[in-house]
């Protein structure tokens, strides 16, 4: 497997970890962002999604994406010390799964095969989109980083699921459209063919939070130019299936 790849997922989880380690118990029955969820099922929904990810990883994706399947839920832990050490378990072994692999095995998500390494940048953007929540309920402002190169380059390659996902037709080829996006160390990061007519410029941040959902396209810094540019902020989603 990419191993700096690895090393960004083990980051993030890192970072996420560090954040909710030591809180006090009612802290983690705060309300998040996402509506009838609190801090605690931020974590649970990651420890179950872990849990479904090694399943895939291991060659049984049908035991949750075939008509018979179902994700491995469980319900959410009274015990904040046990939501977090479920979740420590069943990243550990999804991680260990993932680095067993090599980079182009094809791994069963959702409606249809990715890579390995797709798999695990797929990863990465859950733990970075549900971290965010995490941070905003707990009102600590995170610190962005280059890792993020992995899910602002998710948002532009899921954009043909995004349109399929929500029966929207492009207004234009795809090929018709070049993101351009500094990133959180000044870089800058380009997507798309540079003499496309259309454009997103902005932030790296900005466009992963607009394609992670957690940020409304008229709330950034993102500026869209031409109808296609306009449509894509519209419905921008970093998930390369429906179970990513």
């Amino acid at each position: 497997m990419d191993e700096v790849l690895l090393d960004d997922l083990a980051a993030e989880h890192k970072v996420l970890d560090d954040l909710v380690a030591r809180l006090p118990q009612e802290s983690w029955t705060k309300q998040s962002p996402s509506p009838g969820w609190t801090l605690a099922h931020q974590i649970h929904h990651l420890d179950v999604s872990e849990g479904a990810a090694l399943l895939a990883l291991t060659g049984h994706s049908d035991q949750v994406f075939a008509p018979t399947g179902r994700w491995p839920d469980r319900p959410l832990p009274d015990d904040p010390t046990e939501v977090l050490d479920n979740w420590r378990s069943a990243r550990t072994a999804s991680f260990e799964a993932m680095a067993g692999l090599d980079a182009k095995s094809p791994v069963i998500w959702g409606d249809g095969p990715m890579t390995c390494r797709s798999f695990a940048t797929s990863r990465l953007m859950e733990t970075w989109a549900h971290g965010l929540d995490c941070f905003t309920t707990l009102g600590v402002e995170p610190v962005d980083t280059d890792r993020l190169r992995h899910v602002a380059h998710i948002g532009y390659r899921a954009l043909p699921y995004a349109f399929r996902s929500q029966g929207v037709t492009p207004p234009a080829p795809l090929s018709e459209l070049r993101l351009e996006l500094v990133s959180p160390s000044g870089e800058n990061w380009t997507y798309g063919d540079e003499n496309a007519p259309q454009s997103i410029t902005g932030s790296a941040a900005h466009w992963c939070r607009v394609a992670t959902r957690r940020m409304a396209a008229e709330d950034s810094d993102l500026l869209a130019s031409g109808p296609l540019a306009h449509s894509v902020l519209a419905v921008a989603r970093a998930y390369l299936s429906d179970g990513a």
